[in-house]
């Protein structure tokens, strides 16, 4: 496992800053102007901040990391290729979300909307990278559905974190029991996530089943907990600290949860020749 805990930091962070796009996405078509006076461009930056750690980490599984250039020459074959290209285009784009923030002050629509289109076909590109015909254990709908369902749960996680920068810090920003839809936005996109993450588990079911089974049922222990914490943190709106308190533990529960699921989806890893 060790020999892919750079695949599982990179995974979980490309996701996680995916997710965190479409819910900010959301979050602008839902409350308008009203959430760019809460520093949508945290938003934005935060997701960069992500890719680039996931991209660094990336590096770290490489032999030659200088060598990963020559991936490039692979696009019409190669799912890989297209994986490593496409997630540099995603930090492209919201390298120049940041910028058009910057300079005008203002969001730019159609940056974030190519930013979903692009981060989305990240998700599918890489689930297709591991959907490998000698693997059966990956080559399945379960993949995808896995890399879908951590996008929505730690991108949700991720927006609200960053949302309630704020109000912790300079006690502005969003008020999460505001009645505006786009405040909850995080905490629905990780109970959708969570619900994909049942249906991937479900796809497969015999590969997983081999694994330690404390193991296995930590797993939704953790997240069902941390959900549970999590919705306990919106009843403290008046208490910054009780409501940081909960949604450290609700994160920490999330968070393990998911390297749990991506240590098992390396774990049950065989070749089978044809």
């Amino acid at each position: 496992m060790s020999s892919h805990l750079s695949l599982v930091i990179f995974t979980l962070l490309v996701q996680s800053a995916v997710g965190s796009l479409w819910c900010t996405e959301a979050a602008l078509l839902l409350g308008g102007s009203r959430f760019a006076l809460f520093h949508y461009e945290w938003h934005v930056l935060s997701a960069l901040l992500v890719v680039l750690a996931g991209l660094g980490a990336s590096m770290v599984h490489l032999g030659r990391p200088g060598a990963c250039f020559y991936a490039l020459r692979n696009l019409k074959s190669s799912w890989l290729s297209r994986e490593i290209v496409a997630t540099g285009a995603f930090a492209g784009i919201l390298a120049m979300a940041v910028l058009t923030c910057t300079w005008s002050g203002a969001s730019s629509g159609w940056v974030l909307f190519a930013g979903s289109l692009i981060g989305g076909f990240v998700l599918y590109a890489m689930a297709r990278a591991y959907r490998l015909r000698t693997v059966p254990s990956w080559n399945h709908a379960g993949t995808l559905l896995g890399f879908l369902g951590s996008a929505l749960l730690l991108g949700g996680l991720q927006f609200t974190l960053v949302s309630n920068v704020p109000t912790a810090g300079f006690g502005t920003g969003y008020d999460i029991s505001s009645p505006d839809f786009s405040p909850h936005i995080g905490l629905l996109a990780a109970l959708a996530g969570l619900m994909f993450k049942v249906q991937a588990q479900g796809a497969h079911r015999p590969q997983t089943a081999n694994y330690g089974a404390l193991f296995c049922f930590s797993q939704p222990i953790l997240q069902g907990s941390g959900i549970v914490l999590w919705a306990l943190s919106i009843m403290f709106k008046d208490s910054v600290g009780l409501q940081w308190t909960f949604l450290s533990l609700a994160a920490a529960g999330l968070v393990a949860g998911e390297i749990i699921h991506r240590v098992r989806f390396y774990y049950v890893y065989h070749r089978v020749g044809l």
